[in-house]
């Protein structure tokens, strides 16, 4: 067998490679692709209902603190300004606002990441490969760095495809055995004050109301909507915080462990790989099986 004849075996072999590879860009790998997903889809959705949520706490608080209450225990009026009160449940919820801000926004941005990960990875694989085969007619040894660099990339793609769902996998893990517990129980104590949402959002503040409306049906509605919603977080005020701290520490949980730690490992494992032994053995060895160029 001449030399025109094993390369025109190892362009065609090369060529089919990159074929499998595009073609195994449209199949999703099973089970681990679906899991990976539906871990995106449903954390966002939780961490978006968290907001909306905190949100709704967050405008009856707002609502409460702008109206001037008037309580009369035991017959005595005593006149309470409920923004001292309640600002440390309208601080909290202002800042978990921002946390949960910054954890859908980080969930969104894995996810597409994911999916930009499903169609491009394998079609890269291909199109390197595709790319590399000029070199086996070129008999230069000065192209074998250029070769061995092109297999380097494509097992490097390769293991991105199967790490970015792994990577979603540990964090579904963490979040359905340690997380979610303590996030479930903390939204059902803030729905007793957030369920109030619809009803206070119509109030206006008691300042901006003059004598005459004042003195209306509806507007003695609105103060003893106001007056329960305010005995109502001051009764579980001590739930609402503790809930509040909850979410938060969640959160704050997920934002850094799929911010931070996993991607700063993945990254790790990655640059290790790149510069080990063992993948640069197995370029070598593919290079020469596959590509024996000659000076």
């Amino acid at each position: 067998m001449n030399e025109h004849t094993r390369k025109l075996k190892r362009t065609a072999l090369i060529v089919l490679v990159s074929a499998l590879f595009f073609a195994a860009s449209f199949v999703k790998i099973p089970v681990v692709d679906k899991l990976a997903d539906d871990y995106f889809s449903q954390s966002i959705q939780a961490a978006t209902i968290a907001y909306a949520t905190t949100r709704g706490v967050n405008a009856v608080v707002s609502v409460v603190k702008e109206s001037h209450l008037e309580l009369a225990p035991a017959g005595v009026g005593i006149s309470i300004a409920a923004g001292q009160i309640l600002d440390p449940i309208d601080d909290m919820t202002e800042r978990l606002s921002s946390v949960l801000v910054a954890a859908i926004a980080s969930l969104g941005i894995q996810k597409l990441g994911f999916e930009i990960s499903e169609v491009i990875s394998f079609k890269a694989i291909a199109v390197i490969l595709l790319l590399a085969i000029p070199l086996i007619w070129l008999n230069n040894s000065a192209m074998v760095p250029l070769f061995q660099l092109a297999i380097k990339l494509c097992l490097i793609l390769l293991l991105l495809r199967f790490m970015l769902p792994i990577s979603a996998l540990i964090s579904d893990s963490l979040y359905n055995h340690w997380l979610q517990p303590d996030i479930e129980t903390s939204m059902q104590k803030l729905s007793v004050i957030s369920e109030r949402y619809n009803d206070m959002s119509s109030l206006q503040p008691e300042q901006e109301q003059g004598f005459f409306s004042s003195m209306t049906a509806g507007a003695a509605d609105k103060v003893d909507k106001t007056r329960e919603a305010f005995i109502k977080m001051v009764d579980n005020a001590e739930n609402i915080i503790s809930s509040l701290l909850s979410l938060m520490t969640a959160y704050l949980t997920i934002f850094v462990v799929q911010v931070l730690l996993l991607p700063l490992f993945m990254f790790w494992i990655l640059a290790a790989l790149f510069k080990s032994r063992i993948l640069n053995e197995l370029t070598t060895v593919l290079t020469v099986k596959l590509v024996p160029l000659q000076g």
